[in-house]
């Protein structure tokens, strides 16, 4: 007999994600048997994400940080703290006795990876990290491991702390609605693992993020792409510029450091400080800004008009001054299509210029591949 509510039955149970146990259990079964550890650059995140083997306690306890965790949280060993969090996901407890007199270790996969921060944290942070901290477990009287439990955290603690307060997902397929896009993100990195190591997960997952990983090797079209983005009009000696800064990255930079010394003219000192010494040949001079980290709106407002060439004005509240005039910055910006970003100075300055709000991600994207230092403004 037809039944004409088969089909909505059917769309309510689809889920969201398609994770599976395969697909964990094979990354993990890379990281004992090929690297413990594996870093990748992964399209629209920040830096390098990561997944990594640890053994628990073994991993955290030669950590002076975890051990003053463990001490301020009144737990006599990890066994005792290892057992809260299992208690979160309905999970047997540990012999805590036993285990300490056996030194037993439990396997774990850690994944992290970068996401900007949203507008609480945008005052006080650069960057925010999402950790996904994954057990495996036997379910269902089986005497094999077939499931694994996901708990999740998001802030800046890098200690074991992190993983006692972390969230139990109980379903990650089908998450809550604060969790979603943290989750899309890791789903995203988990493709891009994948197609570093040649190892094979789920397929919906793959066929979602065909392009998930980026080449870690610097080329030529890297700079191609960076100039036309870090520049919001097409720039005459595009061409030309990106191949003479692909030809010096692809130097040692303490000799490029040293090279850009001898032909120096102007006294500017050259030095390590971790990004690409070239940087700022990036970004053409008419649109580029050099301003002291104090500014009026007055000030904003001779900046932008510079840039545009054109008569340029901004709403903003009375006694509003330097980086609490972005916020309102951005909004006007934002009516042409258009976004003011920062080229760290590594100072008590910034390096202002604009780009088509179309390249901001993939901007952010190529910079941290390049070491360049190119940040938002929010």
């Amino acid at each position: 007999m037809w039944n004409p509510f088969r089909k909505k039955k059917k769309e309510q149970q689809e889920s969201k994600f398609n994770f599976d146990f395969e697909t964990f259990d094979n990354l993990f079964q890379y990281l004992v048997n090929e690297l413990n550890h594996v870093s990748v650059l992964v399209e629209g995140l920040r830096d390098e994400a990561e997944m990594k083997w640890y053994q628990f306690p073994y991993s955290y306890e030669n950590s002076e940080d975890d051990l003053e965790v463990l001490k301020r949280k009144g737990f006599q060993n990890f066994y005792q703290l290892l057992n809260v969090i299992h208690e979160k996901a309905a999970i047997s407890p540990v012999d805590a006795e036993l285990d300490v007199e056996s030194d037993r270790q439990y396997d774990l996969m850690i994944v992290n990876f970068y996401v900007s921060p949203n507008d609480d944290e945008k005052s006080y942070f650069k960057k925010i990290k999402c950790s996904f901290y994954l057990f495996f477990v036997c379910e269902n009287d089986s005497d094999e491991i077939n499931a694994f439990r996901i708990f999740y955290s998001r802030g800046l603690n890098y200690t074991i702390e992190d993983f006692l307060n972390a969230k139990f997902l109980e379903d990650i397929n089908n998450p809550e609605p604060e969790d979603e896009s943290f989750i899309a993100g890791f789903e995203k990195v988990i493709a891009a693992l994948s197609q570093e190591t040649g190892v094979a997960i789920n397929k919906k997952i793959l066929d979602k993020h065909l392009n998930a990983q980026i080449s870690k090797e610097v080329s030529l079209q890297d700079f191609r792409d960076l100039i036309e983005m870090a520049n919001y009009w097409k720039i005459e000696d595009a061409e030309k510029k990106a191949q003479h800064l692909y030809s010096y990255s692809q130097k040692d930079k303490k000799e490029l450091i040293a090279e850009l010394e001898a032909q120096n003219e102007d006294d500017y000192e050259y030095y390590d400080d971790g990004y690409f010494p070239l940087r700022f040949d990036i970004i053409h001079e008419d649109n580029y800004w050099y301003s002291d980290w104090k500014f009026d709106p007055e000030d904003m407002e001779g900046i932008i008009e510079h840039f545009l060439d054109e008569e340029w004005t901004f709403d903003y509240p009375e006694d509003t001054y330097s980086h609490d005039l972005f916020p309102y910055i951005q909004k006007a910006l934002s009516e042409k299509g258009l976004e003011l970003m920062n080229m760290d100075t590594l100072g008590d300055s910034y390096g202002f210029f604009i780009v088509k709000k179309e390249n901001v991600d993939p901007l952010l994207t190529i910079s941290d591949k390049l070491e360049l230092g190119i940040e938002r403004l929010l």
